[in-house]
């Protein structure tokens, strides 16, 4: 077994989600995490294969299908402990100004916001780097308060994730709107990586044109088979959603390799 694995995690229920844990020989780091539906997979999988122990949580912004899980699992299973968390996340009333959204999605941001979540968070700035056994994640940008369109999706905190031999693009649900700052402040290695997952889950995120900029080499699609397939019934490429279009903008710079989360939970050596 190499010394770093990077799970990113397959569905475990109809929703979309996105969820990634990383391994080192001696720390555990958990990006996201998925919906609610998600907490017993990722409790089962921190039990069984990291000691339920998670040195750190990496948020990327706060819908309900990255911060669920954690929530869920924070209340229902205690005996996994968790040091620390990271995230930028706009506050509540922000929140609740810019985007209207359901009563318990709004009770996910009142848990992150209560007193004993709030003890243990630190708030991400840009350029910060944190290190667990090598393997460093460095902040390449978090919530901009100016960009009000697509707000809560543009809140997300982009990461680059990199040990010695490999290096990952955490986009979350970036929309084209966010791209700008990253081409603009980021040198251009740190966003070209050897694994890029795809923002707003493969659709609707960022451009077209900051893909052709940045050249994935393999993609992290985290996408239920029927987002995969725009497919809410009535057959392929006939839903709302922009995947098939992304696919092809894929095949397009001549991506061949892909993770994809519907076909359940992928390990990466790195």
């Amino acid at each position: 077994m190499a010394d770093n694995q990077f799970f990113f995690l397959g569905n475990s229920s109809h929703s979309q989600m996105m969820g990634c844990v990383m391994k080192t020989p001696t720390k555990t780091v958990v990006i996201d995490g998925g919906s609610c539906g998600d907490w017993e997979q990722l409790t089962r999988m921190l039990s069984e294969q990291c000691g339920g122990h998670v040195d750190g949580w990496f948020f990327t912004h706060p819908h309900h299908d990255h911060i669920g899980a954690y929530c869920e699992m924070a209340k229902k299973a205690p005996h996994i402990k968790v040091d620390k968390l990271y995230q930028c996340f706009p506050k509540m009333e922000e929140l609740e100004m810019r985007e209207s959204r359901r009563p318990d999605e709004k009770a996910l941001w009142a848990f992150m916001e209560s007193p004993a979540q709030a003890d243990k968070t630190h708030r991400l700035a840009p350029g910060e780097c944190f290190t667990f056994d090598g393997v460093s994640i460095r902040v390449l940008r978090v919530f901009d308060p100016a960009i009000t369109v697509n707000f809560i999706n543009n809140s997300s905190a982009v990461f680059h994730v990199s040990s010695a031999e490999k290096s990952f693009l955490i986009l979350g649900d970036l929309g084209k709107e966010g791209e700008q700052r990253l081409i603009d402040e980021c040198p251009l290695t740190l966003l070209q990586t050897d694994y890029t997952q795809m923002a707003h889950h493969g659709q609707k995120g960022v451009s077209r044109a900051f893909y052709e900029y940045i050249q994935p080499k393999a993609c992290l699609w985290a996408a239920p088979e029927w987002l995969w397939n725009n497919d809410m019934g009535d057959g392929f490429d006939s839903g709302p959603f922009d995947t098939v279009r992304t696919r092809e903008w894929m095949q397009a710079l001549g991506v061949t390799v892909h993770y994809i989360s519907k076909d359940g939970t992928h390990i990466i050596d790195f």
